[in-house]
């Protein structure tokens, strides 16, 4: 009897193998081994690295009931993210924030997704992302958050909340016209919400992947996912969000429209006019505007805290980048854009920051909606493809030492700053890169200078700053840790 199970679990295997083996014309990848797949042998930088360097530019593999292309390649990633078929995200509850069956902009597709890109694109143009006014804003939040870190100074602390709020602040006043004390219990509520997000995520992401998980015992789903605390997460999230919408509705001027929630509010009330128009929603903006808080605060104050830390381990970077403020600024006033093309070097370690700790390894998923071609090979129609960020950044094609944290790569013979032309995508590439790159790059030259103007990062006495990311699927968050912030004035 033994003997038979035995030999049926054999057959068994090979049937699933043979099936999960690809027909001619695929991109290679390696063996998906049934239920499982292949996709969580894939953790760390040196996996993603050790596929490419195996199977080339393009890697099909696979995991439950999702079949992934991997592209390794910068020109490959911005051919692909051309593509009209290549522009939808995948359908996959993850991505819905808020958890009420629909997602937000990040994952919206369609004439919705087009529509709600444009109208926030335009919108946060004109309210300033990117332009100089703006930066009076930003400024004054570099200089309120300047002075609470002097509160955390010469002691092992783990990096201050007000340097994210800071940056969150921003946001709110293009978004609703608001802007948070540094301690305010209300905003550390969000950024609690958002970090429980990205804790629970890995969690959340099953399901997507498994779908025959969705018919196990609800209450077993709901321990094993931990839905109750998403649920509550979203009813508190959405209960801040519309707060906000319903002061906007009240004290709305159309002839004189303050911000993001005003805009949306009057185009909102044009299209409700219009019987042949059903693009925009109230509920649509609370998801949106969750997004946008999502996105436009997290790869900021994130890349400003792995900026921090490398100088903290690389502390010769550190005063060279210090010099040069000094030189330029001084210690009088605050950097401004002003002093930005002045300011080489700060601009050369932001962005090496950038190269080796961008957000995401993989950059947002977009989802095949017809078959296409990608180097020669079939992508099939359902294909999940993913450009690997953290490999293009260690793409030797383009950079020399890749693994080395050097700034001066982004310097020129002239000692000026270079940005990259190529092998360089840190906000994603294509019709779907990022909504709020311009802002993010202004924020994060702003906070960032005037905390290496005013401030000096180090590890505790006797310890080393850890440079491995959080383990967390597909991020690429700096792990909690004490620093010592050493007052420079």
């Amino acid at each position: 009897m033994l003997t038979e199970i035995a030999l049926f679990l054999v057959v068994l295997v090979l049937l699933l193998l043979l099936r999960n083996k690809d027909p001619p014309g695929l991109p290679p990848g390696p063996i998906r081994w049934p239920i499982i797949g292949s996709f969580f042998f894939l953790r760390r930088l040196e996996d993603y690295l050790a596929i490419r360097d195996k199977f080339g530019d393009v890697v099909r593999l696979g995991v439950g009931g999702c079949n992934f292309v991997l592209i390794h390649s910068y020109k490959l990633a911005r051919e692909a993210f051309s593509k009209y078929e290549v522009t939808d995200r995948p359908p996959w509850k993850v991505i819905e924030h808020l958890g009420d069956g629909k997602p937000g902009i990040i994952g919206r597709n369609g004439e919705g997704w087009l529509q709600s890109r444009r109208f926030h694109l335009r919108n946060l143009r004109d309210l300033g992302m990117g332009k100089s006014y703006l930066a009076d804003a930003i400024h004054h939040e570099a200089k309120l958050m300047v002075e609470d870190v002097r509160h955390y100074t010469d002691k092992p602390t783990p990096f201050p909340q007000s340097i994210s709020v800071a940056v969150l602040n921003v946001i709110w006043q293009l978004v609703a016209s608001r802007r948070y004390d540094l301690h305010d219990e209300q905003i550390l509520e969000l950024l609690a919400l958002i970090k429980e997000f990205q804790q629970q995520v890995k969690f959340l992401i099953f399901p997507d992947f498994f779908p025959w998980l969705n018919y196990l015992p609800d209450k077993l789903l709901r321990v094993l996912f931990k839905y109750d605390m998403r649920e509550k997460r979203t009813a508190r999230a959405k209960a801040f969000v519309k707060e906000f919408i319903e002061d906007h509705k009240r004290n709305l001027d159309p002839s004189n429209p303050r911000d993001v929630i005003d805009n949306y509010l009057i185009e909102l009330d044009r299209q409700n006019s219009d019987s042949d128009s059903d693009v925009f929603s109230e509920e649509d903006l609370i998801r949106d505007i969750f997004d946008l808080f999502v996105a436009g605060f997290d790869t900021t104050a994130t890349t400003i805290r792995w900026a921090c830390l490398y100088l903290a381990a690389y502390p010769e970077v550190q005063k060279k980048l210090q010099k040069e403020i000094d030189d330029v600024v001084g210690r009088d006033t605050l950097p401004t854009l002003l002093h930005r093309p002045r300011l080489p070097y700060v601009e050369a370690t932001l962005h090496e920051t950038l190269r080796l700790a961008p957000l995401t390894i993989s950059g947002a998923p977009h989802l095949c909606t017809a078959d296409t071609q990608l180097d020669g090979y079939h992508i099939p129609k359902g294909s999940v493809l993913c450009a690997v960020i953290c490999a293009i950044h260690h793409d030797t094609r383009y950079w020399e030492q890749p693994e080395k944290f050097f700034p001066e790569r982004f310097i020129d013979e002239s000692g000026n700053f270079s940005a990259p032309k190529e092998g360089f995508i840190p906000f994603s590439v294509g019709r779907r890169s990022c909504l709020g790159e311009a802002l993010a790059r202004m924020e994060l030259f702003l906070f960032a200078a005037a905390l290496l103007q005013n401030f000096s990062f180090a590890p505790p006495e006797g310890r080393e700053i850890d440079l491995e990311p959080l383990d967390t699927p597909g991020m690429v968050l700096p792990k909690e840790q004490d620093i010592i912030i050493t007052s420079r004035t």
